[in-house]
């Protein structure tokens, strides 16, 4: 048995009411229905060789003038082609419109997943603008809205990070021991995880969505497809001419407001950007440090402005931190004994076990001073940020402020990273209600709950900023966006809803086909234009009568739907191919040449065959590279021959 697949173009599924589509004076089928004229006419020209038997399947998708849902439907369609590919038996497609668009990328995808249909006979396409696509060069600008700003926000981290390694560097270098050296490779590679996590997400989504643009895969879908292959368009098709030149069109109607939502995606990169203008702001900084120092350390408290100013309790608090230091250096002497070289086993097992015991003393000194001492962790804390961001070489900087008076802006980064991955807990967590072990695991969890929290309500909040700006910024700079205006137009007449795909314009053919002929005959294509102008003259007539209606319809949404129901949708030449019989004969008698069909003794004996075989045999051809836009074979080439496979 030999199978037909009908493949509907856009909004086949759209029709007016069943009278309008009765004012042909024909059914209210459509032409890849089962029950339409078109079905009807190939079972009565066309059978299957082998056995004499044709069936027809309607393929149906979602009709939408959308890509993705192109896509879609090709990778439904493909399901479909598989298995009549594995009953060993010829079948053949026709699409009308953009139903074309979906055998091709049915086909394409056959071959990028490495299963060509091997039984696959003929595919013709009717009236199908091709949409040429070319993908953008970065994979940043091929990810969609949400995962550029997913991108960008998971950037952030190690970029604060190499802001805090920069300035370490510049201002001589980390002064920190080997295990110091071990806790900043470690604390690198965890910032980096997640731009490199989304990263190689993003990179194995684009390869598995973009598979028709490997230069292999368009060489095999070539070899495997291209003889097979019969376009056919009417020399005046809207659709297919309207697209066409669409891209050489310079359209100029849009609003002054319109670049409103272009400019509001400068909220993608609004955070780096405050990030930037944060760390080289001395106000910002200095207000921050002195926030910092007077309300969450409380350095003034703890360890005093300088020599000589310390408190009785300020002095205790440096004694014990001095105490400890004691204790850490003779743990790290200890444990570098254990583990040098030469040494006698016995004299290393000593010092491991007097680095053991200097431990359990230290653990004991640091109990019995909290207990002497409630608030020495604060202290610590405080005298920490002191050294760091208020002294130089030992000296208090100007004024008991933040070094470098805001200017220093290698400081001023290592402040930012400081608050954010070491200190912020002590801004949101009060030790004095939560201790133990519930409240080390909250101030351990605090920050990685408060820092995205932190970075998205001010994402949301820069972002809101951005539109109100924007929506009055764009009154001016209108001119200036109206090329970008002009392509958001194309790429929704296109139906290009991809991300980081870029519309290069439509022709006869998909991209990875040589282009053939594919005009019509002016004798077909008269029929098929004077059907659609009768099919016009008879729906005005219909407007004529419906005008008191429509006069009186509530609302200008209902008048809009009483006209959408009066037209028959075949006052296009686009949509009337199929209603013109000498056109249904020339698929027929495609399909009939193609193996594993026949013509049927019927067809043979029309009065119209050898005409219809003419016009077959001029279809399909090579174009002459001097007269591409003629569609004019060519000359002296090889007679068509029938389709192999």
């Amino acid at each position: 048995m030999a199978t037909v697949v009908t493949v509907h173009g856009t909004y086949a599924h759209s029709g007016g009411t069943a009278e309008a589509l009765r004012i042909g004076g024909e059914g209210t089928a459509e032409w890849w229905q089962k029950n339409g004229q078109f079905v009807a006419d190939l079972k009565t020209l066309v059978t299957g060789s082998a056995d004499g038997r044709l069936d027809v399947v309607p393929f149906t998708w979602s009709a939408n003038n959308s890509e993705l849902d192109r896509r879609k439907g090709g990778s439904e369609l493909l399901k479909l082609l598989r298995s009549l590919d594995e009953k060993e038996e010829p079948y053949a497609l026709v699409g009308h419109s953009h139903g074309g668009s979906v055998i091709a990328a049915a086909l394409i995808e056959s071959v990028a997943r490495g299963k060509p249909l091997t039984h696959l006979k003929r595919w013709i396409t009717v009236g199908t603008p091709f949409v040429g696509m070319r993908k953008e060069r970065f994979l940043f600008s091929r990810v969609s809205l949400t995962g550029k700003v997913i991108f960008v926000a998971s950037l952030m981290l190690f970029m604060m990070f190499l802001f805090y390694v920069a300035g370490e560097l510049l201002s001589g270098g980390f002064d920190v021991g080997p295990e110091g050296y071990t806790g900043l490779l470690f604390s690198g590679t965890m910032m980096s995880l997640p731009i490199l996590f989304y990263y190689i997400v993003f990179r194995y989504l684009d390869h598995r969505k973009l598979i028709g643009y490997s230069r292999g895969t368009a060489e095999k879908a070539r070899a495997a497809y291209a003889d097979k292959w019969l376009p056919l368009v009417h020399k005046d098709d809207e659709a297919v001419h309207g697209l066409r030149y669409l891209p050489k069109a310079d359209l100029h109607f849009f609003e002054d407001d319109f670049a409103a939502g272009t400019l509001t995606k400068a909220s993608i990169v609004a955070l780096p950007l405050i990030y930037l203008m944060i760390v080289m702001s001395p106000a910002i900084m200095l207000g921050l440090s002195d926030f910092l120092q007077d309300k969450v350390y409380g350095v003034q408290r703890f360890v005093g402005a300088g020599p000589g100013a310390a408190s009785a309790e300020q002095r205790n608090a440096t004694q014990a931190r001095d105490e400890l230091r004691r204790f850490n250096r003779r743990i790290r002497e200890a444990d570098e004994q254990a583990e040098r070289g030469g040494l006698e086993p016995t004299k290393a097992d000593d010092a491991r076990r007097r680095a053991m015991e200097l431990r359990r003393e230290m653990r004991a000194k640091r109990r019995q001073i909290e207990i002497t001492f409630p608030e020495f962790v604060n202290a610590e804390r405080a005298q920490r940020f002191k050294e760091r961001f208020l002294e130089r070489n030992g000296q208090v900087c100007y004024g008991g402020r933040l070094c470098g008076g805001g200017r220093d802006y290698i400081l001023n980064s290592k402040l930012l990273f400081h608050v954010v991955t070491d200190e912020l807990t002590a801004a949101v967590v009060n030790e004095d209600l939560l201790g133990g072990t519930h409240g080390n695991v909250l101030r351990l969890a605090t920050p990685i709950v408060l820092v995205p929290v932190a970075f998205a309500l001010l994402a949301l909040g820069v972002l809101a900023l951005i539109q109100y700006i924007a929506s009055h910024l764009s009154v001016y700079v209108s001119r200036a966006l109206n090329r970008m205006t002009r392509a958001e137009v194309k790429r929704s007449s296109f139906g290009n809803d991809t991300d980081g795909e870029v519309v290069v314009g439509a022709d006869y053919g998909p991209s990875w086909l040589d282009p053939v002929t594919c005009l019509l005959p002016d004798a077909v294509s008269d029929k098929i234009s004077d059907h659609s102008n009768a099919m016009m003259a008879q729906s005005v007539a219909k407007f004529r009568s419906a005008i008191s209606t429509l006069a009186f319809s509530e609302s200008e949404d209902r008048k809009a739907g009483l006209v959408a129901s009066y037209l028959s949708w075949k006052e296009l030449v686009h949509t009337c191919y199929f209603d013109v019989e000498s056109f249904r004969k020339i698929v027929a008698h495609a399909l009939s040449q193609s193996e594993g069909f026949a013509p049927t003794e019927a067809f043979r004996q029309d009065g119209s065959y050898a005409t219809t075989e003419t016009w077959v045999a001029a279809l399909g051809r090579p174009l002459d590279p001097a007269t591409p836009e003629t569609g004019l074979a060519v000359d002296g080439g090889p007679p068509p021959q029938p389709l192999t496979a």
